[in-house]
């Protein structure tokens, strides 16, 4: 299936060829075996941190997490074969051979179901570059975030950092390509690097690689005001290779699958995952639009299992929206994980921007955000653009860490929701934009908080008053108590504090409407003698 780190990528007529020889095959085993851990002592296989995920979001530990029995790891490896990815989720061994005829031997194993062929060595590859950038960066913005200005404010994510969330807390699992020359980048040495593992068979060049995860992480975590600042500059980061760029085989899926199984355990809140699957060098293993149903796909079952662990999984949408498959990739076609896709800085979308719907009809891509001439950082250590959905996708896996913050009794998918119901085409979703672009201030607001920018917002637990709205602009408001005879004053605000309608209420309950203004995300302020209260409303 064509591997797409989401940049614009051509295939060179000059093939390179990948040296080494052999086999690898996908088993599938018909059960996980005996092991002794037992899912009432999970600190034997998971982390606190994921432990604490799960209870913090009421999910169960079930048989999936426990791993997969020695034994039958030790009995594979016995025949010959090295094993180069797991997965506990999906029950599968990957092995490398160097023969084809091994998988007869493994097929005779009482406890294999299946193999199926994910790589063959000494195959040509593909180069991957990007698209041609901006001849010049845009001119730096005279503010904090320098040349992420514009990138971060189309989505409102400025605003989660001026109520002072920026990830802080939280810690995100960067699966990519590779990262070269962070160790080396200015820039970059005050990120906060919790670890780093590669899951490439013979992988271990995870700051040589490439510079893909570099640019990706960039936009996540920079942190140098005036200069570039990042979405989510206070987060933690697992820097997680799991990308092959000298092959083009299922194999990668596998890679994926063992780089999330891991984030799982360690811990992490977020997936960030700015790489995508659909069409191989082995032809019979590519994909086809009928199975973008969130289902089929090894990588699409695995990132469906990520987010059922209570991990918010981001996923870039792909750059195949001028090419033959058009389509969005694998694993954004996965129900519980956020689709993003691309706009330019105008807000229309990116001429590569993968398109839904999925298979079975769902809206993909989720949301878009910036992926035309985005500012990132280059393995010269110096701020360039790029273009692609995996810088469109970090944009968004960043802010959704400090939403996350801000409200931490959120579920993944809770949060997953707000997202989405922020975005400016959520009424009328498609499968170009989406639910469209998200606005940071409204999903704060859907998360239950208050902003301190606006002026008397306090939510009471116990509300004086009851807000009732429809679809077209009428709202009333009805006093709790029979008792309370005042007047006040209603204000109706925007959520940066534009106040657009004044009234008085009278009566023990009085309906008001705001004609001709945009249906969004209001707050009722209402004050009198002795009172101060405001709500939310959705019209």
């Amino acid at each position: 299936m064509a591997k797409y780190i989401f940049l614009i990528i051509f295939t060179l007529c000059n093939l390179n060829t990948f040296a080494s020889e052999g086999y690898m095959f996908r088993i599938h085993l018909k059960d996980k075996g005996q092991t002794n851990y037992t899912i009432d002592k999970p600190e034997k296989f998971l982390s606190k941190r994921a432990i604490e995920r799960r209870k913090r979001q009421n999910i169960s530990i079930d048989n999936s997490d426990l791993p997969i029995s020695s034994t039958y790891i030790n009995a594979i490896e016995k025949l010959g074969c090295t094993v180069v990815a797991k997965s506990k989720w999906l029950k599968t061994v990957s092995i490398y051979c160097a023969d084809s005829l091994f998988v007869d031997k493994i097929n005779n194993l009482d406890f294999v179901d299946s193999t199926t062929f994910v790589w063959k060595g000494d195959t040509a590859r593909t180069t991957v570059k990007e698209l041609p950038r901006s001849k010049r960066l845009v001119e730096k913005p005279k503010d904090e975030y320098g040349y992420g200005d514009v990138q971060i404010k189309t989505v409102n994510g400025d605003f989660l950092h001026k109520e002072g969330y920026k990830g802080k807390g939280m810690e995100i699992a960067v699966i990519d390509a590779g990262f070269t020359n962070l160790k080396e980048i200015l820039l970059l040495d005050n990120v906060s690097i919790k670890g780093v593992k590669d899951f490439v068979f013979n992988g271990n060049n995870i700051f040589e690689s490439s510079d893909h995860g570099l640019k990706v992480l960039s936009v996540l975590a920079s942190n140098r005001p005036n200069i570039f600042v990042g979405t989510a500059p206070e987060a933690k980061y697992w820097l997680l290779r799991s990308e092959d760029s000298r092959s083009e085989f299922p194999i990668e899926e596998d890679y994926w699958a063992a780089a999330a199984e891991y984030a799982d355990s360690i811990g992490v809140d977020i997936i960030n995952a700015s790489l995508g699957y659909h069409t191989f060098n082995a032809p019979a293993k590519s994909y086809t639009h009928e199975q973008l149903d969130g289902k089929t796909a090894y990588i699409t079952r695995a990132a469906n299992m990520a987010a059922s662990k209570g991990i918010f999984v981001e996923v870039s949408a792909g750059n195949d929206g001028a090419n033959i498959w058009g389509k969005i990739a694998f694993p954004s076609d996965a129900a519980n994980v956020l689709t993003v896709g691309a706009i330019a800085r105008d807000s229309t979308i990116a001429y590569f921007s993968s398109r839904g719907l999925t298979a079975d009809g769902r809206i993909k891509p989720d949301v878009v955000a910036v992926g035309f001439s985005t500012a990132v950082i280059a393995s010269t250590g110096e701020v360039d653009l790029a273009n692609g959905t995996s810088f469109s996708g970090p944009i968004m896996s960043g802010l959704a860490a400090c939403l996350w913050q801000s409200a931490p009794n959120l579920t993944n998918l809770e949060l997953l929701d707000i997202i989405r119901k922020s975005s400016d085409r959520y009424a009328t979703p498609d499968g170009v934009y989406g639910y469209g672009i998200p606005n940071m201030k409204t999903a704060f607001l859907l998360a239950g908080n208050t902003p301190s920018g606006i002026e008397d917002e306090v939510l009471n637990k116990e509300p004086l008053f009851q807000i009732k709205s429809d679809s077209i602009g009428h709202f009333s408001v009805l006093k709790n108590r029979e008792t309370i005879n005042s007047t006040y004053t209603i204000r109706v605000l925007t959520l940066d504090g534009k106040v657009i309608m004044t009234d008085t209420l009278r009566e023990q309950e009085q309906s008001f409407y705001l004609p001709d203004y945009p249906k969004h995300v209001k707050i009722i302020a209402i004050s009198g003698i002795g009172v101060k209260e405001s709500y939310k409303i959705i019209f």
